[in-house]
């Protein structure tokens, strides 16, 4: 039996499709790698101000 991986969530905030794309590839590149020691879950929403993002975002 697999043992579970503990889920990681990161915030990024991203200006553009390409760095969202670039993350995306990330996550599923870190996930699918058996020697990961964890899963990770990036949310990285395009917007161009990211401060407004770092605002609306609770901690």
């Amino acid at each position: 039996m697999a043992k579970l991986k503990q889920m990681k969530k990161y915030h990024f905030s991203v200006e553009g499709e390409t760095e969202q794309w670039y993350l995306k590839w990330l996550q599923s590149l870190i996930n699918e790698t058996p020697e990961s020691a964890f899963k990770v879950s990036f949310d990285c929403p395009v917007q161009k101000n990211p401060l407004k993002r770092a605002k609306s975002h609770p901690l």
